[in-house]
This record gives C-alpha cells, structure tokens and sequence, in this order.
C-alpha cells in the first residue's frame, strides 16, 4: 500500500511517498501552502512543484498511490480543506482517498505512531491538540499571537523584551537579556528597539527568535530568563492538563503528550518544570518526543485510515532527510 503524506504549512511543505513498512520511494520540499498567508494560486503551483517532482522520481509507486494523507495548516474551516482537496485531486490518479486534515495531527502521530494522545507544539506560535480512543478531539490554544499563543517562542520573546524594558525603567531587575538583545539589534541604546519591534508587518517574525537569547541567558543563571522559562512551561502545563482533563477523563493509564517545536530545543529546561507542574497537579501524562519528522506522521496518519498496523520496523526503515 503506497501513501503519501504531506506537512503543509506558512514556511515549507513537504510531501513523502512511502509504503506500510516504511520504505521511501520519493521525497520533496516546496514553498508555503497555508492558505491563510498565501493566495490560492500560489498554494495550487507549490502544490503542482509537490505532486511532479515525487511523480518524476518514482512514477510507478505514484501511480499505484492509494491514499494522500495531508497535514496542513490553515484548513481548519470546511470550505478551506474542500479548496485544498479540490485542488489536489489534480495531480492524483482517480479514485485516490484524500484526507486533509490539521497538520497537528502529522506532529502527534510523529510521536505516538497513530495511538491517541495529545500533541503540544511550541514553536512561533503554539497549540495543544488531542485525539481519544473514541477519535474525539479537542484543542487548547493556538489562537494567534495577538491573544494568545502561550508559552510559545513569539510568547517567550516578547517577555524577554518585556524584562528588558523593566530593567531600564528601573521596575525590574538588571538582566544578561538586555545586552543580548542590544547585540542581536546592533544598537546602542534599549528605546532604539522599538524601531525593530513596531516595524509594520514584521513584529512577530522580529520578535519570536527572541526566545533564544532567553535559553541563553539561563544557563548563565539569569533570573529574569529563569522566570519566563518557568512561567512559559507554567501555561504549556496547563493547556496539557485541560485537555487530560476533558479528553481522556475516562483513561486510567497515562497518556502520551509529544513534545514538538523548537522551543523544546532546549526541553532540558522547559521539560522537568512542566512535568513538575502536571505532577503537582495529579495530571497522568508521559512527555515523549517525535521519533521522525511530521511528515512520517502524516504516512502513518493516511495508513491509519484504511486500519493499517504500524510495525515496529516501519520508525527504523522510515528514513527522512
């Protein structure tokens, strides 16, 4: 059985065509495919590039393609994930099954390998999905950085920026962060930020690389960095255990939560103060990484729709670049 699975999203997409035991036949990377920050003729030629590249690498597994499993983002809406499967049925051979679906799914499958679970991703921005055994699912989060987006790295950078600030009003504590952001800018003088931050149209993008300098500054034990990492993991704590909650109140077994997002880069920070914060709360999780990239979890997605078992030797052979 031959699927593919795509991760779409607002930086890159990428398609991998495989069978039920992991082997790879074709692999390709595009351009943007969300819908929500790219018009719709572009995403339909990204897609076009997508679809002819794997066809021309392996022509004889696409055509015998049974399922298009697709993880994107921007398709939460019926009338969006009807645009996109319009717009592949294209480039497919008929009577293929598309699924499109939220590119949340691809990240928790990455990690549970089609199990129920809760996916918290962390990166620019954040959400906190889930699927139960009776395949209802729930969201927490993720609701753009303007309202919310908690403990994600735009959330994290802009409270370093806000520790810095404080510092030079003299309503905080001096903190390693301020001259990190100085050097990071290549300006002299903490107000001469703002230029950069209220720069129309690029605040998020400025802003969230920030979380770096906050990793950084911790383990040089700064205690400006130390509160916003734990005020960070606070919140992710607490949009996982609102979804243990409501999703799983039934499980008496722990359930798995994957860890994805940069921002878990430095999980040796961010991880022991949320499972701390879950502990000190009675929430059952187990914290697990992805063990390949989203889209293995998309293959694993598609095959899971046609009742397909994963073997155990499908994560070893499933080579992704």
């Amino acid at each position: 059985m031959y699927v593919l699975g795509i991760d779409g999203g607002g930086t890159k997409t990428k398609g991998v065509l495989a069978d039920q035991y992991g082997k790879v036949y074709a692999s390709e990377t595009v351009g943007p495919t969300n819908q929500n920050g790219v018009e719709i003729h572009l995403v339909e030629k990204e897609l076009s590039r997508l679809f002819a590249s794997l066809k021309l690498q392996n022509s004889k597994a696409f055509s015998m393609l049974d399922t298009v499993f697709a993880g994107m983002s921007g398709v939460d809406r019926p009338e969006a994930r009807a645009v996109m499967k319009s717009i592949m049925e294209k480039f497919v051979p008929a009577n293929v099954k598309i699924i499109i679906d939220n590119d949340a799914v691809n990240a928790l499958y990455a990690g549970t390998l089609g199990v129920p679970g809760i996916v918290q991703i962390a990166g620019t921005g954040s959400i906190t999905f889930g699927i139960n055994a009776n395949g209802e699912r729930q969201r927490a989060g993720g609701w753009g950085y303007l309202i919310d987006d908690e403990g994600s790295g735009y959330d994290i950078g802009r409270a370093a920026l806000n520790a810095v600030f404080k510092a030079y009003d003299g309503r905080g504590p001096k903190t390693t962060l301020t001259n990190m952001l100085l050097k990071h800018f290549q300006v002299q003088e903490v107000p001469e930020l703002i230029h950069f931050i209220y720069e129309p149209g690029k605040s998020r993008t400025a802003i969230a690389p920030l979380s770096q300098y906050v990793s950084a500054a911790a383990d040089q034990n700064d205690d400006a960095a130390k509160q916003i990492i734990q005020q960070a993991a606070g919140k992710l704590a607490q949009a996982i255990g609102s979804l243990r909650i409501s999703l799983f109140k039934d499980e008496t077994q722990p359930v798995q939560v994957v860890m994805a997002g940069g921002v878990f880069n430095r999980e040796d920070l961010f991880v022991p103060f949320i499972q701390s914060r879950l502990q000190e709360q009675s929430i059952n999780v187990q914290l697990v990484k992805p063990v390949m990239e989203p889209a293995g979890g998309a293959i694993i997605a598609g095959l899971s729709s046609s009742s397909q078992v994963i073997e155990t030797s499908f994560i070893e052979k499933l080579k992704l670049d």
